[in-house]
């Protein structure tokens, strides 16, 4: 067997086993024993032996750099007594999360009055723009934070859209007035 075949097999029995209770787990417990003796041996023959002493490596010393100096680094952020530090940062995180709520809410109100614009006056029940419309505010009585969503994700769909369009070239008329 392949080493990592035989690290699925080894994780999947040692899943299986937490399962079982009784003699189905000590049958499985052994049979994973017995697995992992034989791959510890065919890993130490097929590796070559490495040094417990050696240096780390250039990438090595750099995660432990970027570790040390996230350790040792205050997080920024206004000094409120009585609150420590990560206490601020979640403070924060939290106006943060009320401000894009607010925004969403916003946004997700001002798109479904713009569909209420486009619906023709003597729209019938079948007319698609009605027919969006009434989908929204049906949404909006329903689940208002569910219209967000559904809203930040039809924008980002749009938005993907557009990207994909190729750019009109300039007409004449633009030519000249960049020209001049």
């Amino acid at each position: 067997m392949t080493p990592s075949v035989r690290e699925a097999l080894i994780a999947a029995m040692a899943r299986r086993a937490q399962d079982h209770q009784g003699a189905t787990r000590e049958l499985l417990e052994a049979r994973l024993a017995q697995l992992g003796a034989e791959s510890e041996s065919s890993v130490s023959k097929s590796l070559p032996p490495v040094s417990r002493s050696s240096e780390r490596g250039p990438l090595g010393r750099l995660a432990d750099g970027l570790a040390a100096r996230h350790a040792s680094a205050e997080p920024s952020g206004p000094d409120v007594p009585g609150l420590s530090a990560g206490s601020a940062a979640q403070r924060e995180l939290g106006t943060l999360r009320q401000f894009r709520g607010a925004w969403s809410r916003m946004f997700a109100e001002r798109r479904l009055r713009q569909t209420m614009e486009q619906v023709p006056p003597q729209a019938g029940p079948l007319n698609s723009h009605h027919m969006v419309h009434r989908a929204l505010a049906v949404m909006q009585e329903i689940s208002p934070a569910y219209l967000q969503r559904f809203v930040t994700q039809v924008e980002a769909l749009l938005w993907l859209e557009q990207q994909q369009m190729p750019v009109a070239a300039p007409t004449q008329r633009q030519e000249k007035r960049k020209k001049k």
